[in-house]
């Protein structure tokens, strides 16, 4: 390693070869991209290469970023619960192509008996929004409740017919599934702090245990309207993507939205700042971690010590790779096991699969190159994804370091 990274800005440790990361992460902040602060974490063949963090947990009060600070993963959480599945299709408990009525008959009411494991995974579930509103206090205390107005749901389209985003359902169902097949009858919340974070030391939850604890959790910002400008000037895709949205003639965006009403989360308003939601387990939003320790949980995957090389192989591929008209996205995106996907930069006809986040947050892993990488941010970004520069100038740099 070259000396550890101690100034103004950036904190941590690089190894010498990723030496051009440390450069793009200072160029981050020295370009004002990073108005709060931020994390990068790289694991590489089994071994952290690079662990930086910078600029401010909470701006406001003059708290930095500290060593292991945790923050929110907003829909990268959506990859926790996707390990947690391949965890159980490892172990033989159900496959991808089982229906989920094979484990959960009730789900299978208003047209919804076809639907598989996999239908779920990938988004083609047909229930981006459930017909009854969820209370908070249904998430928190009433498990049973979720269950019964998931189970009642009428689909928006015919399951297995088309894909369209499930930002929040997709735990709901999943969270359900996993109630009735882990012997346990565990949800996911429980099953991860047991069968992940414990046994292999890993800081991160699926809802912030300890509301005591919030006040050390990075303050979400989001971007000014100044902001949103510059960054719509350097690329214009990104108001391509909020006009495929938001400017629409259906209204599955509007019904996603307002169910639930209180995970309203927007360019003035940022509820995962509250005690009260950011504590709750939503096995889709609410994952709480550092960058290095949710490195180190992908890295653990990549690497064949969660889960068996051959559920590993199964993983590597998508299931949804060709040109199709997304429901909520509009823009198709490669999709399967819960995971997206992106063709690998270096090896053709290889992939890489991850989870974008709200605001920039990434997780990446690269079983080929043997990369697991992880980008946490608390001063959101109007893109996220490909449409998020810093990230991706991290990402760039993390390739070409290991091309040479």
């Amino acid at each position: 390693m070259t000396p550890n990274v101690n100034d103004d800005t950036v904190n941590g440790f690089v190894d010498e070869k990723f030496a051009k990361v440390l450069e793009a992460f200072r160029r981050n902040f020295g370009q004002g991209e990073e108005r709060e602060g931020a994390a990068f974490a790289v694991y590489h063949k089994g071994e952290l290469v690079v662990n930086l963090y910078g600029g401010y947990a909470d701006k406001e009060s003059n708290r930095k970023w500290a060593p292991n600070q945790k923050s929110v993963m907003f829909s990268s959480t959506k990859a926790l619960t996707s390990i947690v599945i391949a965890m159980l299709v490892d172990r033989k408990f159900i496959k991808y192509s089982d229906r989920i009525i094979d484990h959960w008959p009730e789900y299978g009411q208003f047209g919804k008996n076809s639907t598989t494991i996999e239908d779920v995974m990938s988004h083609k579930a047909g229930v981006p929004y459930l017909s009854q509103d969820v209370s908070i206090e249904d998430v928190r205390n009433n498990w049973k409740s979720v269950m019964e107005k998931v189970e009642k749901t009428i689909p928006a389209w015919k399951p297995g017919t088309a894909s369209g985003y499930h930002a929040v359902t997709f735990g709901f169902i999943l969270d359900g599934l996993v109630r009735k097949v882990d012997p346990l009858s565990r949800g996911i919340q429980e099953f991860f702090d047991q069968e992940i974070a414990e046994p292999y030391d890993l800081d991160i939850s699926i809802g912030i245990r300890d509301k005591s604890e919030v006040p050390y959790l990075t303050r979400l910002t989001t971007p000014s309207i100044w902001e949103f400008a510059r960054d719509i000037i350097k690329d214009p895709k990104i108001l391509i993507m909020l006009c495929l949205m938001y400017v629409r003639l259906d209204e599955i965006v509007d019904k996603m939205r307002s169910n639930p009403d209180w995970l309203l989360v927007n360019y003035d308003t940022m509820v995962l700042n509250d005690p009260e939601i950011v504590s709750l387990p939503l096995p889709a939003v609410t994952g709480i971690g550092s960058a290095p320790d949710i490195a180190k949980l992908m890295s653990l995957v990549v690497e064949n010590q969660i889960i068996s090389n051959s559920t590993l192989k199964i993983l590597s591929q998508p299931t949804l790779n060709s040109w199709h008209l997304e429901k909520v996205t509009i823009w198709p995106v490669i999709k399967g096991h819960g995971f997206f996907y992106e063709k690998h930069p270096l090896v053709p006809d290889a992939y890489t699969f991850g989870h974008p986040g709200y605001g920039g947050q990434f997780v990446h892993m690269d079983p080929v190159s043997e990369l697991a990488i992880v980008y946490l941010a608390n001063g959101l970004k109007t893109g996220t994804g490909e449409l998020c520069a810093t990230y991706m100038r991290l990402l760039k740099e993390t390739y070409n370091s290991i091309r040479i």
